[in-house]
């Protein structure tokens, strides 16, 4: 399944205690089913157009990370 995940000079945006933080590893980044929910994501902690990135992943259906 083709899914998004957010990259920040900061690290990766991953779902954390109802919201959103960042995280290193890669494996725990959060994964978008469009690059607009992904955008708004990433703008709703303050990054905007050149600050982060919008990376597209395969991932199996049962793994995606969307808490």
């Amino acid at each position: 399944m083709h899914a998004y995940i957010v990259k920040t000079p900061d690290g990766f945006v991953y779902p954390f205690a109802g919201d959103a933080s960042l995280t290193d590893n890669e494996k725990q980044a959060w994964h978008f089913l469009s690059t607009d929910e992904a955008r708004d994501t990433a703008e709703k902690l303050g990054y905007y157009d050149d600050r982060f990135e919008i990376l597209a992943v395969e991932v199996e259906e049962g793994k995606l990370n969307r808490q």
